[in-house]
């Protein structure tokens, strides 16, 4: 009884402390990324195209960083160096923002555009994928379920928006200040948490444990399995977050007012975020039995039904009820790029293959469509790039059901039994001899 006990307590304090990174980190990504395009264009008067260059530059600062930051996750394991890194950062978003970033754009958009890309691409574009791979990992070191501590950066993201929608039209600064306070709070619960290793003890001396090892990186980039993730995510996920850069500025046009839209677009994303936090809830339950591939899949069609919709929205009831999809979609996604890693892939791998195949290849198709996405608004309007870059999304979805993998090769079997197909990465890839490789 006392033992059932403790192992209950064991595991929900950490449960809670983790939830509670989560929630800080996306309140603050919450009050700072939906929007940054009102920002962008009220307070730095910049236009559809040059706020797709600014979004484009900090997706490529971020593809440079992504592989980097996914490598050493792995092999930092449970150890902080990097995650520090990102919260000094986040701790110094007003001040950057307001004294740094703004006087840049107004002096030399070129340089402004390369200054903020920096900044933002290393907190939230590949600062994000980083904290998401350093708790999943360390959910699974405690045995933690991992999509309902993710369910709390919903609940922190939601409710941020809420207040950034009444707070952008009035005093757009005060958000900024806000995400350095909760940074600071960020900063002393992450200092009071102390996640297990992945990763086994080298030998009965308790050594300690090895890091993966630059080969095992070599081989997961010649493995074909890697590539049809990669497709699926370019064609996919990429444009869906290329279609949610402005979709703000459309959704303020269906109202009577920008400020109006504004307000409304806060609430909406705070209902929104309520409905991702109860599908993070439930999402363990369904992936376990549809497994990531369908999981991706369904993500996909989804993504596409809210793109091609949004072309054909006509009213303010029809365009909030297709921004609820994203309630479905973003579960489906995030947590169900984890269970396909699972399912298909070495789960020692899991950040670089997380950064590499997922947040690095958005990164790279980001980069190159959102300037193609700017000038196509500009020119022919939003419907008309919905419908493209909704068709698109549509076609790599439907090709992704015969590339992506189901994982049926990862089986249990006997010791001494060999493999019915190669395997991933072999056990000497990551064995100490090759660590320091």
């Amino acid at each position: 009884m006392n033992l059932t006990l403790d192992t209950t307590v064991g595991r929900a304090l950490p449960y809670f402390k983790y939830g509670m990174i989560f929630f800080l980190y996306y309140f603050i990504a919450g009050g700072t990324v939906p929007f940054l395009v009102i920002w962008l264009g009220d307070a730095a008067k910049l236009d559809a195209g040059a706020i797709g260059l600014l979004f484009g530059c900090k997706a490529i600062i971020a593809m440079l960083l992504q592989p980097l930051f996914g490598v050493l996750t792995d092999r930092l394991d449970n150890r902080k160096h990097l995650i520090w890194c990102i919260v000094a950062l986040l701790a110094l978003l007003a001040p950057y923002m307001q004294w740094v970033f703004m006087p840049l754009l107004t002096e030399n958009l070129l340089v402004g555009v390369l200054a903020g890309g920096l900044y933002l691409g290393i907190i939230f574009a590949a600062g994000a994928g980083t904290l998401e791979t350093y708790l999943e990992k360390a959910c699974r070191a405690g045995d933690i379920t991992y999509g309902r501590v993710r369910m709390f950066g919903a609940i922190g993201y939601g409710s941020s928006a809420a207040l950034s929608g009444m707070l952008v039209s009035e005093n757009p600064e005060t958000i900024f200040w806000i995400g350095s306070g909760c940074a600071l709070v960020l900063a002393l619960l992450f200092w009071r948490v102390q996640p297990g290793s992945t990763i086994a003890q080298t030998d009965d001396l308790q050594e300690k444990p090895a890091p993966v090892s630059y080969a095992a990186v070599k081989d997961l980039v010649s493995d074909r399995r890697f590539w049809s993730l990669v497709l699926y995510v370019v064609g996919v996920a990429c444009l869906y977050d290329v279609f949610d850069q402005q979709f703000a500025n459309f959704f303020r046009g269906f109202f009577a007012s920008p400020q109006q839209g504004t307000q409304v677009f806060g609430f909406v994303t705070t209902l929104t975020e309520a409905g991702v936090a109860l599908m993070m809830f439930c999402i363990p339950w369904v992936l376990t039995r549809i497994g990531g591939k369908n999981a991706l899949i369904v993500a996909g069609v989804v993504m596409a039904v809210r793109i091609i919709g949004s072309a054909f929205a006509s009213s303010p009831a029809e365009v909030v009820a297709l921004k609820m999809l994203h309630a479905l979609e973003v579960p489906l996604i995030f947590v169900g790029m984890f269970k396909y890693i699972e399912d298909v892939f070495d789960t020692r791998l899991s950040a670089t293959i997380y950064m590499m195949g997922f947040i690095f290849a958005k990164g790279i198709g980001v980069s190159l469509i959102s300037p193609l996405a700017g000038h196509v608004y500009g020119a022919f309007g939003f419907r008309e790039g919905y419908l493209l870059l909704g068709g698109l999304a549509l076609l790599f979805t439907l090709v992704s059901i015969f590339t992506l993998d189901r994982g049926k090769h990862k089986r249990t079997q006997a010791p001494g039994t060999p493999a019915s197909g190669p395997a991933l990465i072999d056990d000497q890839a990551l064995s100490p001899s090759l660590a320091s490789k």
